[in-house]
């Protein structure tokens, strides 16, 4: 077939000369786009999970204001409840306070020395407490303890019988001896 003969092939049938070039050329853009097809697909899923998570914090940020100052009310909470572990006279004036109120016989109270602890503003102030009475009052003194102004966590308790002798209205109590941690600050 020469030149002549397909330029006369052509002008004898110009639409289907029309109609196959054009799927060449659309046979060729799809084939060269479909590689683009994968990362459109990420691009449109990624872009997908950033509107999700922007309409997310939209929908959640309706109450920020009343949350901040909700957080913010109980972090002034948390502070006021801290212990200090500089302060060992106003630590222990909150056992003797204790032990007033529940009428125990506070017979040792130590602050132990803070660890050096790295990371974290707050950490536990340790204490040994030994309180003798009898047991409803020594089960007042825990509960006030547990319940009290400071954040407390018990790390050891040894319940006892009273020792023969000593104190005449004693005579049937226990003792009880803890080591506990008020969450405070060094």
């Amino acid at each position: 077939m020469t030149t002549a003969d397909l330029l006369g092939h052509i002008k004898k049938h110009p639409l289907g000369f029309g109609c196959g070039v054009l799927c060449i050329i659309l046979g060729g853009f799809l084939y060269f786009r479909a590689d683009a097809e994968g990362e459109k697909q990420a691009e449109y899923e990624a872009k997908s999970v950033e509107a999700a998570r922007i309409v997310s914090n939209v929908t959640t940020s309706k109450n920020l204001p009343e949350q901040v100052a909700e957080i913010q009310a109980l972090a002034n909470d948390l502070e006021g409840r801290l212990v200090r572990g500089s302060q060992l006279a106003a630590n222990q004036q909150f056992f003797y306070k204790l032990e007033k109120d529940t009428e125990v016989k506070l017979v040792d109270v130590r602050q132990n020395s803070v660890p050096k602890k790295a990371g974290g503003t707050y950490q536990g102030i340790p204490f040994n407490v030994t309180v003798q009475g009898p047991y409803k009052q020594v089960m007042t003194f825990l509960n006030r303890l547990e319940n009290g102004p400071h954040l407390c966590r018990f790390t050891g308790a040894v319940f006892g019988k009273m020792t023969p002798g000593g104190d005449a209205a004693l005579q049937n109590g226990i003792t009880l001896t803890l080591n506990l941690e008020l969450l405070g600050q060094p």
